[in-house]
Parts: structure tokens; sequence; C-alpha cells
């Protein structure tokens, strides 16, 4: 399933909930040959930007000998160099400095950025001006532990922004160190990826652009009786997404398949897993719920590049529905769709419901 480039991007901006962070950024009518040229693109413009305005600046603790006293002494590394001697002592003190965590983050994913051969040249050369302008920044290795000591704050939220992009090109990035070469993948092919992004991408809109509550808890098996230990091996009901409001309540589950629809038969048929799956979670969510509750609606919504369904059943009375947003179109499109998805509601008049029997 090959998703327009500049989708995946939005589709990431909605996931790291940074929208209007990625909206700042003006890819124009520029088209991209791969994903690597667009997150580059944005990554220059970002840093760019960051540097016309002043890279951040924290404190850091540093340790030094010096004249005189500053900060905490150190007496048993002063005493042991016999700096006292020479007037000095050792001692520890903050120091505003540009050398922090998410800066060398930037710095360190604009190096590896230009050893990507496959990558415009226009913006390999400027990822490398940008990599020589940030010298006040140490050149350090990327480790995943990195991203986990950053510091993001009100004044510097845009550089949350900015490390999730360099975070999604560190995993995706594979550097031969020998030869000064890197590759991207291209993860647009990989379903376990492509599903985490959509369903975060889902949720966040909903969050985001609709009046609905939007949780995602665990459902019970109603009813289940037996020993703690033997109840512990039932599988569990984890949703993606429950959209609640005073008068209505769906619970979503996203799926992404290359092929949304089973076509190893006759037709085009939903996935008898998919379909037994959101039909255990409106059941037991119907029967577990409270006087008054709304009646829950199953749905499971698809990634589609072609051909858009929307399927709805009636199954053993409850209401389920089967459809899809089409990822290829302009990301306009997509927005307004998922939104008339959402907003639309109410039981389908029988004579529009499909009745399906469930052996």
């Amino acid at each position: 399933m090959k998703i327009p480039v500049r989708n995946i991007y939005y589709l990431l901006c909605y996931a790291w909930d940074h929208m209007r962070e990625g909206e700042t950024v003006d890819l124009g009518s520029e088209e991209f040959g791969g994903m690597v040229d667009l997150f580059a693109k944005v990554l220059n413009e970002g840093v760019a930007r960051i540097i016309s305005r002043g890279l951040d600046r924290d404190y850091l603790t540093v340790q030094e000998d010096i004249r005189g006293l500053k900060g905490k002494l150190d007496l048993a590394t002063t005493i042991k160099g016999n700096l006292l001697l020479n007037g000095k002592t050792h001692c520890f003190f903050d120091e505003l400095s540009h050398d922090v965590p998410q800066n060398r983050i930037l710095k360190a994913t604009l190096r590896q950025l230009t050893l990507v051969a496959s990558l415009d040249p226009a913006h390999r050369q400027r990822a490398g001006r940008l990599y020589r302008k940030m010298d006040a920044v140490s050149d350090v290795g990327l480790r995943p532990r990195m991203f986990r000591t950053v510091r993001i704050h009100r004044n510097n939220r845009f550089y949350s922004f900015l490390i999730h992009l360099c975070r999604i090109i560190y995993d995706n990035l594979l550097v031969n160190q020998e030869e000064g070469m890197a590759t991207f993948y291209d993860f647009r092919e990989d379903e376990q990826k492509m599903g985490l992004l959509f369903q975060q991408f889902v949720r966040t809109f909903c969050e985001r652009e609709t009046d609905y509550k939007v949780s995602a808890p665990k459902i019970d098996w109603f009813g289940a009786e037996r020993s703690e230990s033997d109840l512990r091996h039932l599988p569990g009901m984890q949703t993606d997404i429950v959209l609640r409001s005073p008068g209505r309540t769906v619970i979503l589950d996203t799926k992404f398949y290359t092929n949304p629809l089973d076509r190893r038969w006759e037709g085009r048929r939903v996935h008898s897993g998919n379909l037994y799956q959101i039909f255990s979670y409106v059941t037991n969510w119907v029967e577990g719920v409270g006087e008054g509750e709304p009646e829950a609606e199953g749905w499971l919504l698809y990634a589609a590049v072609e051909g858009e369904f929307d399927y709805r059943f009636e199954l053993m009375g409850r209401r389920i529905r089967a459809c899809s947003i089409d990822l290829s179109q302009e990301w306009r499109e997509i927005a307004r769709d998922l939104r008339k998805l959402v907003a639309e509601g109410g039981r389908l008049p029988r004579s529009q419901a499909v009745s399906v029997s469930v052996a």
C-alpha cells in the first residue's frame, strides 16, 4: 500500500500531537522522491528556524581546575592533584550552555542525513551547512537513551516536534560506518509500523477534531467465573479507541493491511478474525455497562488507498460497521472524510441494515 509521502508526514504530526508545529513548515508544491527527502526538508527548515531564533540553552554541571573557588569545591581531587601549589582548585559549577541533549540530537541527525546517498543533493548540502553552523554543540553518536534525556518546556516546545522527527529518522536509518553511507527504510510497506501510526493518528485526530471523550480502556469478559489463575489465561480485550458522548458509544478498532478486505473467496469480505474481535468487544461492553448507558457500536476502520467501502451489519442485535479511509487522497479530503465518518450516528433503518447470523 503506497501512501503519498506528504500524507505520512501529516499522519505523523497528528500522531505526535504536533499538528500546529508541523504546519509551520511550508512544504509548498515540492514533489518528494521519498520519505527521507521530506523528512530532511522539514528538519532543515526546523533547524534553520531554531538557529535564527537562537539555539536552546540550559545549565550544565561542569567540573574544572580553576583559579580560586566557584560552585562546589572537590577537596579530594584538589589535594590529590596538588592543585593548591599552583593556586588552583577542582570545582563543580553550573554553566549556561548550548551543548544540551536536544541540540546534540539535531546535530547528530543532520550529520547522518549527509550520509544518505539517495537523498536529494540540495537537502543533503543544506543539512551539511546547518550541521557546521552548530559548532557550539558536541558532535556525538546517537543512542536511544539520548532521546529520554531531553527536557521540553513551554519555551522550547518546537524542539519536541523536531526530536520526534529525529527519532523516526534514527529508527529507520541503516548506517554503514565502514563505508560512511546510510540507507533510509521506507516503512510504508511495514504493516506493523503503519498500523500503529494509523491508530495513533485516528485517536489524536478524534481527540482534537471531535467533541467525543476519547479513551482506550480494557474490556472485561462479562460473567466469566473461574479461579483467578484460570481467568488470567483468557485473551485480553484491549481497545484501540473508544469514543463516548452522552448519547453514543463507539468502540473503534483500526486496521492496516496491504489488502484491507479478504479476497481469497468470491467477492470481497471482511476479515473474519477482525469481525469476531469487534463483536466480542461490543458484546462484552454492552453486557457490562450500567443502566442508562448508550448501546455501543463496533467499528472496524481500515486504511485504504483505493476502493473505499462502508459496510454495516447487525450481528445478533449488535451494530457493527466496517469502513475505510482513503489515505491516497489530498490531506484536506482525508480530514474531511474522517470528520464526516465520526460525525455520522444513529442506527440504520432496518431496510438498510444487513442482518448476519453468527454460527
